[in-house]
């Protein structure tokens, strides 16, 4: 097991990626903190994880509130003793191309996908630093790089977390790693409310023609927060079926 008595926190843990990833960072040996604000949902993922035979416990977050933030890292360090692992991976996506999008519709999306990536980093990078093997783990998007029209928030917010990812790890080199995952589009419940027309577009342009799995992200996650890629840091890995080769 690669994450053999290591403590994880994963923002946004209570469904789609953040609990695929919650249920295999168990399976590999971690104590999980599932963060979100969907309390059904996180203490399900706990419940399965501990029925499993694994560590888990949930911590209902607001990751737009400091305050949440502070509680779940502190929570993390009082219950198992530590921190090794944040894995940054709860989002809003608020549709709205540039010239459309409200204001405070472009902040809500920013004070979720984009702020609390720093914050809740600030707030663990203490313990992580205890570590000896600290990951700050972010979820990025194939949309930090390539553009994508009618989700300009989404997107910026996206891009900021790409950046912020790399101006970390050279920042806390070589004690912790940071590192970016860039999914493309993958099966989840944000979205299966997508438009049928849209989905066949979107697939026509992706190599594999399908969409990706949530495990299948979890399953790089696991490797990215684990030692086998101990020499990664800084890097925005990309996990999209081909999407971004085009």
């Amino acid at each position: 097991m690669r994450l053999q008595s290591r403590v994880a926190i994963i923002t946004g843990a209570a469904s789609g990626i953040g609990r695929a990833t919650a249920l295999r960072f168990a399976k590999e040996g971690a104590a999980v903190v599932i963060a979100d604000i969907n309390c059904d949902g996180g203490a399900a993922c706990a419940d399965e994880i501990i029925a499993d035979g694994g560590r888990a416990t949930f911590i209902e977050t607001d990751v737009s509130r400091e305050a949440d933030l502070r509680n779940m890292v502190e929570a993390a360090v009082q219950t198992y003793g530590g921190l090794d692992i944040l894995h940054n991976n709860a989002f809003r996506s608020v549709a709205g191309a540039a010239l459309d999008i409200s204001a405070e519709a472009w902040q809500d999306t920013l004070a979720v996908t984009l702020t609390p990536v720093w914050q809740a980093s600030k707030l663990a990078i203490p313990h992580l630093l205890e570590s000896p093997a600290g990951v700050i783990l972010n979820t990025a998007s194939v949309h930090s790089i390539v553009g994508l029209a009618g989700s300009a928030a989404y997107q910026a917010a996206k891009g900021g977390v790409l950046s912020l990812t790399r101006a970390m790890s050279l920042e806390l080199a070589p004690r912790v790693r940071v590192v970016a995952i860039l999914p493309g589009a993958i099966e989840t419940p944000s979205t299966r409310d997508v438009p049928a027309a849209a989905h066949a577009g979107f697939l026509s342009q992706v190599p594999l023609e399908r969409m990706g799995q949530p495990e299948e992200i979890a399953s790089v996650a696991a490797f990215l927060a684990s030692d086998d890629a101990s020499y990664i840091t800084g890097a925005g890995i990309v996990v999209d079926g081909g999407y971004t080769t085009r």
